[in-house]
């Protein structure tokens, strides 16, 4: 191979584009595929598409209402109070026993982040005239809602409900403070709570009901200041704390006075030690009772970096568990992406060698397969510039349609590529010989290359969930052809001036007076060629 590329002889025509800015646009798309390189460190890494569905749930959890006073105060007023935020289509709602759940449906052209906002707006003024012990949620719905690591906690010596608080109180703080993860999901155990079993008789003869009771457990179980302190030209605020922490404190909760006079303390009309709540789902991991924590991850975040936040940080938080008690994960959706990420890079290298093998093979000229090697890697990093910009991520239709553009994208090279070594040792000049070429192919590449965009452009208008996943296909197929066809026409010729080696001597019937080989040098190369490949027959 020769580093220099090669001038055109005297009294020849000027140089062509190619030759005259060969440094501008080699500079230019080194310079792309650098930016390219940088950015493809910044590109959210998923499972799936970033989709963001034009839904809204809003859920209410009242305790145990029966369902037809649920339906009358929650259900109906929140659907009422929704018909006017702006772009709803449809509203659908669940009501059950103490729980409701109001699905809204908007355009999939609505800004959800917004809508979201306005809905939020209409639930906080309704919260008034909603009962006090209704819990109201609002959540847009996203592939983000979906954990993407889960952990099982387990212990055949620890009691689950103290599994339940080393998750909740140790675990859960930690792992929640990590860049990139929204919140962590507990499920299982058993959640520590202390009994009151009121006595009826002694309830009766002091004259207390459950409902005072409740009253002055709620008025007690507090932290309250009693105003400002002033000392030394400062301004202390006192804090008086009632919390209880013991069934003892509990059991001096004074709930009233008798006619006497004499306090009537929760210990004396009713029973009270340390329970758990009531468990209506059993959470189960290789058999034994368990603690789950669930990770989700923030909508922009990176599948791939929050799990290797997760996993370090619960590597280094295993040894200061209790003894008997195992972490160990049960659901991990980052090795999914993991595995498509390498399945590209394989697709790529795995390209890049056939490829490579086969120009030597048929060509016979190195200097060809690094041209053609330095393509797909160019074609693929140009590419990350767009799925930025367009907001794209990794994910498993994005990286699917890398794997697959690698067959193609090197198309448009090889085809650029064989022509030049044809007119080359045909007689031409490597400088000649690449200006034949493309004047030749220019037209053929651009309507083999429009085809199949064209073919992709009906699926990046597609609406709905079928087109939040193939519109990231098509734009990522798309833009990898159209990149291979700016390339095949532009770097392609520049780095063929300097890796392309001139010709050997080959008996070839002479160039026409014009500069250009005949007919009958091109079928004689072409012959020459092929005869390496089948020798003939004696």
């Amino acid at each position: 191979m020769d580093p220099r590329p090669e001038s055109p002889r005297a009294g020849q025509p000027a140089a062509a584009w190619f030759n005259r800015l060969s440094r501008p646009i080699l500079f230019l798309i080194v310079s792309l595929t650098l930016a390219g390189a940088y950015l493809a460190m910044t590109i959210p890494i998923a499972v799936f598409p970033s989709t963001d569905f034009p839904r809204v749930v809003v859920g209410v959890d009242n305790g145990v209402m029966p369902i037809d006073q649920m339906l009358v105060t929650i259900t109906r007023p929140i659907e009422e109070a929704v018909n006017s935020v702006p772009g709803l289509q449809k509203v659908q709602s669940i009501t059950s026993r103490g729980s409701a759940e109001v699905d809204l449906f908007f355009d999939w052209k609505s800004d959800m982040i917004l809508t979201l906002q306005r809905v939020d707006a209409v639930v906080a003024r309704l919260q008034t005239e909603l009962p006090t012990t209704a819990k109201v949620e609002t959540h847009r719905m996203t592939f983000a809602v979906f954990p993407i690591i889960g952990y099982s906690l387990t212990s055949d010596t620890v009691p689950p409900n103290k599994l339940w608080e080393i998750a909740t109180y140790d675990l859960k703080p930690r792992m929640n403070r990590l860049d990139g993860v929204a919140t962590i999901i507990i499920q299982g155990g058993r959640v520590p709570e202390f009994q009151v079993m009121p006595e009826p008789a002694r309830l009766l003869a002091a004259g207390v009901t459950v409902p005072d009771i409740l009253e002055a457990i709620r008025r007690t179980n507090l932290i309250d200041s009693p105003g400002l302190l002033e000392n030394g030209h400062q301004l202390v605020l006192g804090l008086i704390s009632g919390q209880v922490r013991t069934p003892e404190q509990i059991g001096q909760i004074v709930v009233k006075n008798s006619p006497a006079g004499v306090p009537i303390r929760l210990g004396d009309i009713a029973k009270i030690g340390p329970s758990v709540a009531p468990v209506y789902t059993v959470v189960t991991a290789n058999g034994k009772p368990a603690v789950l924590l669930n990770v989700d991850r923030q909508p922009d975040s990176n599948t791939l970096q929050v799990a290797n936040e997760v996993h370090a940080l619960i590597q280094e938080l295993a040894p200061t568990l209790p003894p008997g008690v195992h972490l160990e994960p049960f659901y991990d959706q980052s090795t999914i992406v993991h595995d498509s990420i390498a399945s590209v890079r394989d697709a790529g290298l795995l390209g890049l060698v056939l490829s490579s093998i086969i120009l030597v093979l048929f060509l016979r000229d190195w200097g060809t397969s690094l041209v053609a090697g330095l393509v797909i890697p160019a074609t693929l990093i140009i590419t990350f510039i767009v799925l930025k910009f367009t907001d794209q991520s990794f994910n498993l239709m994005t990286l699917g349609g890398l794997a697959a553009a690698v067959g193609l994208v090197i198309d448009n090279a090889i085809v650029v590529l064989e022509n030049i070594v044809l007119h080359r040792d045909a007689g031409q000049g490597r400088f000649q010989a690449i200006e034949s070429a493309l004047r030749e192919l220019t037209v053929p590449l651009i309507g083999s290359t429009v085809t199949p965009i064209v073919v992709f452009l009906p699926l990046i208008s597609m609406t709905g969930v079928t087109g939040s996943f193939f519109r990231a296909l098509a734009i990522t197929m798309s833009v990898a052809l159209f990149t291979s066809l700016v390339l095949a026409l532009s770097w392609t010729p520049i780095l063929s001036q300097y890796f392309v080696r001139r010709k050997a001597t080959v008996e070839v019937p002479a160039a026409s007076s014009e500069g250009g080989p005949d007919m009958a040098a091109l079928l004689a190369a072409e012959e020459a060629h092929l005869s390496g490949l089948y020798p003939p027959a004696h």
